[in-house]
């Protein structure tokens, strides 16, 4: 049931990124803190608490303990195993959003029978008490659809926090070239609207100024973002210690086409850049002629643009630069993932990859 709600809110959320399970600004607000409070056992407290009401409707969520030797007890459970045994693998397999505790409520603050409000054994009262608001809300007169969406604000929060962590890449001592480029083929299989795409472009572009230093830094802009917007005539841009555009380079996931050469050659001439790549798996078949008659009057008038296909140009770079850029390549493509906030879906698949080699 956990990963069956993660999974509709990790959706929800990536395709509408302001969405909303609760309409009350002030739970809203109060499951925010909660989530993201200084101390583990409270984070982890609103996932435990409400997967066993979920669970069970019957439970008392605000209980943290089953009565002991009374049968008749329907509403007590045993949180701190439901934390242990459920809660606390989930996390650790989403990254440690809540922190690396294997059992959450092992401390004092969550071995009492009941959460009460205005505890004075904790040392956050206001934050307890903020929990105790939350429960209490479902506990007292929540119906079903009220505690799923509840539930599901509670992991759109774990959600909107993991995206802001940044991921642990365990990179190899040292790689092959076709494991590198086995690597980098099995990262692009699913798609991701071009956000695994521009982070292996940009790594391997940074490489080749970190190696070869053919130029002094790489500028990237955020994925789907116009190039109005960003200010930039393409998504990567390679700077000379100058300050000035050496380098071009647009990355498409998709096949290219002579409305996408135009509308770059145009921008790149306005900023007076020469040199422009495209990476694409392909052209589109009937404007190859048209595309290659464009690409020679481009040279004629002084603009050079390659186009080519990613693994093919990463092969060439990846071997002339020898293992040290092959393991950058692999650092970067880390790095363009966690700073360009990637979706956590992508930043996992990524690490997991590198944890097979």
């Amino acid at each position: 049931m956990l990963e069956a709600h993660w999974q509709a809110v990790v959706d929800g959320a990536s395709a509408k990124p302001d969405i909303k399970y609760v309409s009350d600004i002030t739970l809203c607000q109060a499951i925010q803190a909660s989530v993201n409070h200084k101390q583990v056992a409270y984070r982890f407290c609103l996932p435990i608490q409400l997967l066993g009401k979920i669970t069970n409707p019957m439970l008392d969520c605000l209980l943290l303990q089953k009565r002991k030797g009374d049968p008749s007890d329907v509403t007590g459970w045993d949180a701190r195993s439901l934390g242990s045994k459920v809660v606390a693998p989930f996390n650790q397999r989403q990254e440690n959003i809540l922190g690396t505790s294997s059992d959450p409520y092992v401390g004092n603050p969550m071995r009492i029978p009941r959460m009460a409000r205005n505890d004075k054994s904790k040392k956050d009262l206001t934050g307890w008490n903020t929990l105790v608001d939350i429960l209490e809300q479902v506990e007292s007169g929540g119906d079903a659809d009220f505690i799923e969406a509840v539930f599901r604000q509670v992991l759109l929060e774990m959600f909107r926090r993991q995206k802001s962590l940044r991921f642990a890449y365990p990179l190899p001592p040292r790689i092959s070239l076709e494991g590198a480029l086995s690597l980098a083929q099995s990262f692009l299989q699913e798609k991701s609207g071009g956000d695994r795409s521009l982070a292996l472009c940009g790594a391997i572009f940074d490489a080749i100024g970190i190696h070869f230093g053919l130029y002094a830094k790489v500028d990237r802009s955020r994925i789907n973002a116009s190039d109005e917007a960003t200010g930039q005539a393409a998504d990567l841009e390679c700077i000379n210690a100058e300050g000035k555009v050496v380098l071009a380079v647009e990355v498409k996931d998709r096949i290219l086409t002579l409305t996408d050469v135009e509308g770059t050659l145009q921008k790149c001439r306005q900023r007076k850049i020469k040199d422009i790549f495209f990476t694409t798996p392909g052209v589109k078949g009937d404007e190859q002629p048209a595309l290659n008659e464009r690409l020679a009057r481009a040279f004629a008038s002084g603009q050079n643009l390659y186009v080519f296909e990613f693994s093919e140009f990463a092969r060439s770079v990846l071997a002339l630069g020898g293992e040290s850029i092959r393991i950058t390549f692999l650092q970067k493509v880390g790095e363009h993932l966690d700073n360009w906030n990637t979706q956590p879906s992508h930043r996992q698949a990524w690490k997991k990859l590198l944890e097979s080699i």
